[in-house]
């Protein structure tokens, strides 16, 4: 029985996904010549996809040809190498890491994966790995990373198969993705920039398997931080160096060769070729990972925009996940700038607030000896590609418990507007001269935040797949079609009187107004810590059944605050 209700449920999402298609086309059909359509497909992030790389992700679990995983290899020539060209004057660190892996080499002869390579270096010294500064850190991991490759010394890709993806969702934004680019296009052409990675060489051939549609051209673009520094200042020869120094990431040409040599084909292309690379496409998709490091392919250290940048930003298909999502927000409103979120979880946020700083590493070094830590809240005051300006942007959104992270960063600038994007999940935004209006297509759904200013609360809606949403002069509401489409309401007991515990943490807060949603409920209390999450209804809220699923009530205006118990 659980399996039907399954397939009932996927067959519901792929009507909803035909039929939005449908209205998109015809409205497409209808626009003038002279008329450009705009489409963001903004990723929440985990857009779970079978690979070689990944089989948990492949029906059946099935292993698919190609590259399993990054490979490792402690010779004598990487340990040599590793001492000789050490990165900077800390002998002390270079002769204890050199001794700590003359052990796991004893340990370990053959090639290791990572996991095997930094658990063994865990058990023998967890102090001396946590020790290292990023550069140290990335050299050494670099250095004894060696080639996946066949019996004919040929690199062995990472396969990827999104017909056998395990989770249906993902194939609904696939699928809107390729049936988007296509439209009044002849010739398609998606471009995929991995830049979010600090290894955006070994992303390459994933993105490109992911965005691999019939009748579409796909092709991974060397836009690196490296090469943009290079190909501005003329220094294509000096790649290899500026790619150690910029980017911390060594030993790449032995890796990805045909990467490393499709990045300086680029470079010595120059500056007006790569735009008309860029401005030659029909779509563009920015990868996950860190988002300030794709911005350093957008802006200069100035934060002068590259020539490309303007190239990028008027794509007429737009498609980022995770990463490539949250570095569209930018550009200016009504209420000013537009920042960039870059790091940080709720709990730090409400205790610590917002910096205006760049995020700290994952190791947390220097910055954490300046005040922050590893989980603050960062946020860029500029902004990234500012190809969405109407608030803010988050990902991995209620899986991770950001909406405290992301009212707190409304309020720290001022902005109205913040859009949580949960995981499988994309909101869609479509802009013409004429009509602007955003649909949420994939798994779970996007949190709309709206900060009213001078005010300690803020409201949240939550806006299910399935759901088109109108974009007005004074916000956004569900739009029409949406409403006469709802499903009946089911009977739901009311909620316990009690004050629900953890409520930030494990999607607690999502599962709490869906609850309230389905049972109609007027008020709720959640605590997390020294935090009560209180939750009122007013006049304005409104509760929706939009589709079958455990998170497929849409709700509107809740009112929310957050306040420390005395």
């Amino acid at each position: 029985m659980e399996n039907v209700q399954g397939r009932c449920v996927v067959g519901k999402f792929t009507g909803l996904l035909a039929s939005f298609l449908v209205f998109l086309s015809s409205y497409s059909a209808h626009m003038n010549a002279s008329e450009t359509q705009k489409t963001l497909v903004l990723i929440g992030g985990a857009l779970t996809t079978c690979s070689s790389m990944s089989s948990q992700n492949c029906e059946n679990k099935t292993q698919l040809e190609g590259k399993k995983s990054n490979r490792y290899h402690l010779t004598d020539d990487a340990l040599n190498k590793i001492k000789s060209q050490w990165v900077n004057d800390n002998i002390d660190n270079r002769n204890k890491v050199l001794q700590l892996l003359a052990t796991v080499a004893v340990q370990h002869p053959s090639q290791i994966d990572k996991s095997t390579l930094l658990w063994t270096w865990r058990d023998l010294d967890n102090g001396l790995l946590n020790k290292l500064t990023d550069q140290e850190y990335n050299f050494v991991i670099d250095t004894l990373e060696v080639p996946v490759t066949d019996a004919n010394n040929k690199r062995i890709k990472e396969a990827v198969n999104t017909k056998m993806n395990t989770v249906h969702a993902a194939n609904d934004i696939l699928d809107f993705v390729s049936a988007t680019v296509k439209v009044n296009v002849e010739q398609p052409i998606l471009l995929a920039i991995t830049a979010s990675s600090r290894d955006p060489y070994e992303s390459a051939d994933f993105y490109e398997g992911l965005l691999s549609f019939d009748g579409i051209e796909t092709h991974w673009l060397a836009l690196t931080p490296a090469l943009a520094q290079a190909i501005t200042a003329g220094r294509c020869e000096d790649l290899g160096s500026i790619r150690e120094q910029s980017m911390q990431l060594f030993n790449r040409q032995q890796i990805y060769p045909d990467r490393t040599d499709a990045e300086q084909a680029l470079c010595e292309q120059g500056v007006d070729n790569l735009v008309k690379t860029i401005n030659s496409a029909t779509g563009i998709m920015l990868n996950g990972g860190d988002q300030s490091l794709t911005r350093k392919v957008l802006y200069d250290e100035s934060g002068k925009a590259y020539p490309w940048t303007q190239a990028i930003r008027t794509r007429s298909l737009l498609v980022g996940t995770s990463a490539g999502t949250a570095i569209q927000s930018g550009g200016k409103n009504q209420a000013g700038n537009v920042a960039m979120i870059t790091n940080g979880t709720s709990l730090s946020a409400l205790r610590e607030g917002a910096h205006a700083v760049s995020a700290p590493s994952e190791r947390c070094g220097d910055e954490c000896k300046k005040g922050l830590t590893a989980d603050s809240l960062t946020y860029q005051a500029n902004g990234g590609l500012a190809s969405f300006d109407m608030g803010i942007l988050d990902t991995h959104f209620s899986e991770r418990d950001r909406t405290a992270r992301l009212a707190t960063l409304l309020k720290a600038t001022k902005q109205q507007h913040g859009f949580g994007i949960d995981e499988t999940t994309a909101l869609v935004v479509i802009n013409s001269a004429k009509t602007q209006l955003m649909t949420v297509i994939g798994k779970n759904g996007v949190v709309y935040l709206h900060n009213v200013p001078n005010e300690a609360t803020f409201r949240y809606s939550y806006w299910p797949a399935g759901a088109v949403i109108d974009i007005t002069a004074t916000g956004f509401k569900l739009n029409q079609r949406t409403l006469d489409n709802v499903l009946p309401a089911i009977k739901m007991p009311p909620l316990p009187m009690q004050r629900f515990s953890n409520i930030l943490t494990d999607a607690k807060l999502r599962s709490l107004t869906q609850a309230m949603c389905l049972s109609q409920d007027k008020t709720a209390v959640g605590q997390q810590d020294e935090f009560l999450v209180t939750l009122n209804a007013s006049e304005s809220t409104q509760y929706y059944r939009l589709n079958p699923t455990s998170n497929g009530c849409a709700v509107a205006q809740l009112n929310v605050s957050i306040t420390t118990i005395p």
